[in-house]
């Protein structure tokens, strides 16, 4: 095993260069025969003596001062296109392998009281320690001067290298994980910034928090590339595109699906899910293309008028041409009931002359049972999926979600994800949750689904998939039933999902079940984690990174004397072992204490990394 390295001695090769130093200089005028000979001898042990003096000083510096990078984005594109064709992986800032030397490193300093960790003496003057300070700084970096996290967590590794974030990888899904401010959007700028410029990739972006540095950047690269920026954002209707949530799906049950999964489990809406699915197949039957405006109507008023439709036309394609000839007759039969209407004698000429002899249409006989269902439990069951209907397809709102084709007066493009897809453009969704949450939960939770539902058809029909990678921050608004399918069946369809969370209790309060919040996670094969107050997300990913074993150095000592003995008699020993000691490789206290854009990666099966994300200029 490799011997124990003390990095918090005392610097006693310091001493040693002023004595190599002072050799050097006295040697050559001491008239010493061959002293110029043997000066040199000593300026080889100096500069020995020195680099180790040198690397003792960066290191201790290194831990002594947090520090934030700068990078300019032809830097930043210069480093990550080296990257790509030498390890086929993305540019993740600057960091270096996590091992077992640095856990070993990370022990010994949370055993020293804080204020023995090595730094700037301080009796050096302010203005002088600055200087230091600069002298040892990393590349294009300044100090950070927020008070949270250690600066000692990367200042452990003195020689930093560019962070892979490899493209293999990238199919297993990234979980991102960090505390409010420690920097997840800053992650997603420098993703973004190289998914844009991949001419093959295509970039969708769901932020329900709408950060206004994140659309910026995401829109200066588009520009920069030459490559199509859609944006959406619910609250400045004039600045967005028109999103249709409910353009792409394989089943007509999956529209009604949607809207229903917007619900509190339970009857009323497993109820709801019919009667919109029953409605949803009357408009297709039709020839109507259903969307959120026309779902709406016919939950508020009734299928009617969708019933009346669909009859007209099944009874000539039936061979029922004359069909109103027969149904006056019924009219009489009907007319004794109190408010009977033609639609009633319709209704009763089907179910007479084709649903009764088993030669009816499933679509038909959906809209009729709804038809005579009691028309007060049905209002009682429908009134739970009213509002967020009324939310999503009236006013502004449902311009943007249930665009008018035929609405000239409007000349917003009319986008939906496929086509987003087919054109590989870059999709920047701004929901606007901090002032309209319930509203920005029920769309994030729509355009997932609709992913997930394009996602199912590019698996099943392309031959080559297009590379597609969705960026989800805050993933607790939107997860559905929809979204654990996206994650964890995508991966065949050329999907890359980047899912941020602050906390495992989010996601689990989202889906109400500790089961479906393993079972998302678990479809998150990559791990990258800044900052965290939730202890128990930081031990979840302590447990994922593994243990290592260190070194415990125990000194012991004694002194005794007989009680015969001279008084200045008396024996003594000191005895050192080292011990080995299980641990985490990555402990939850260094996780909790990273600074701002800080972060640990774990690569499924693969390296851990520290690293520090970079700050974009340019």
């Amino acid at each position: 095993m490799a011997a124990y390295t003390n990095h918090f001695r005392p610097l006693f090769e310091a001493r040693a260069v002023a004595g190599w130093l002072l050799a050097c200089v006295v040697l050559p005028l001491s008239g010493m025969p061959h002293g110029g000979y043997l000066a040199l001898v000593c300026l080889l042990m100096l500069a020995v003596r020195g680099t180790q003096v040198w690397a003792a000083l960066r290191f201790r510096m290194g831990i002594s001062t947090k520090w934030l990078t700068k990078i300019r984005i032809e830097v930043l594109l210069r480093t990550s296109a080296a990257l790509r064709a030498q390890q086929d992986a993305m540019f993740l800032g600057t960091g270096f392998e996590w091992t077992q030397k640095h856990c070993q490193i990370a022990h010994d300093i949370m055993r020293m009281p804080s204020s023995d960790i090595p730094g700037i003496p301080d009796w050096v003057p302010a203005s002088a320690a600055k200087r230091i300070e600069s002298f040892f700084a990393p590349a294009n970096s300044f100090p950070d001067p927020a008070p949270q996290g250690k600066a000692w967590i990367q200042g452990m590794e003195p020689i930093k290298v560019s962070v892979p974030l490899h493209y293999k990888a990238l199919g297993g899904h990234t979980a991102i994980a960090g505390t409010t401010g420690a920097g997840k959007t800053r992650t997603y700028e420098v993703i973004a910034t190289q998914v844009i410029h991949n001419p093959n990739d295509v970039l969708i972006i769901i932020d329900p928090k709408n950060d206004a540095e994140f659309k910026e950047r995401t829109r200066k690269e588009c520009e920069r590339t030459g490559r199509k920026f859609l944006y959406w954002k619910q609250a400045t209707p004039s600045q967005s595109i028109r999103l249709n949530p409910l353009e792409n799906w394989s089943q007509p049950s999956e529209i009604a699906s949607r809207i229903a999964q917007l619900m509190e489990e339970g009857p009323f809406r497993d109820f709801a899910f019919l009667f919109i699915d029953r409605a949803v197949k009357g408009e297709l039957y039709v020839g109507d293309k259903p969307n959120l405006r026309s779902i709406l109507r016919y939950a508020q008023g009734g299928i009617n008028e969708l019933l009346d439709r669909a009859l007209r036309s099944f009874f000539p394609e039936a061979g029922l041409a004359d069909w109103e000839d027969e149904a006056t007759p019924m009219m009489q039969k009907v007319g004794q009931k109190a408010g009977g209407t033609l639609l009633d004698a319709m209704v009763c000429l089907y179910m007479d002359r084709f649903a009764n002899k088993g030669r009816g249409h499933e679509t038909i006989d959906g809209l009729v049972s709804t038809f005579h269902h009691d028309r007060d439990h049905y209002g009682r069951i429908i009134a739970s999926a009213l509002p967020l209907l009324q939310m999503l397809a009236t006013g502004e709102t449902g311009l943007m979600l249930a665009p008018k084709a035929d609405d000239f007066s409007d000349d917003r493009e009319i986008w939906d994800i496929q086509k987003v897809i087919r054109q590989k453009a870059v999709l920047y969704i701004g929901l606007d949750s901090l002032s309209n949450s319930i509203v920005a939960k029920a769309i994030a939770s729509m355009l997932t689904a609709d992913v997930a539902a394009v996602a199912g058809a590019i698996y099943n029909f392309y031959d080559k998939p297009p590379e597609v990678v969705l960026m989800i921050d805050e993933i607790a608004e939107c997860l559905t039933e929809n979204t654990l399918q996206l994650l964890n069946k995508s991966r065949g369809a050329g999907f890359k999902v980047f899912a941020a969370f602050q906390s495992r209790s989010d996601l689990e309060a989202k889906l109400g079940s500790a089961a479906k919040m393993l079972q998302v996670l678990g479809n998150m094969n990559n791990q990258i984690v800044l900052r965290l107050e939730d202890t128990d997300t930081a031990e979840w990913f302590s447990k994922k990174v593994g243990e290592t074993a260190i070194r415990n150095l125990v000194t012991t000592s004694s002194a005794a004397t007989a009680s015969e003995a001279h008084i200045g008699e008396f024996s003594g020993s000191v005895s050192r072992s080292a011990q080995l000691e299980k641990v985490p490789l990555i402990p939850v206290q260094l996780i909790t204490g990273l600074p701002n854009l800080q972060y640990f990666m774990r690569i499924s099966g693969g390296a851990v990394y520290q690293g520090r994300i970079p700050i974009i200029e340019g």
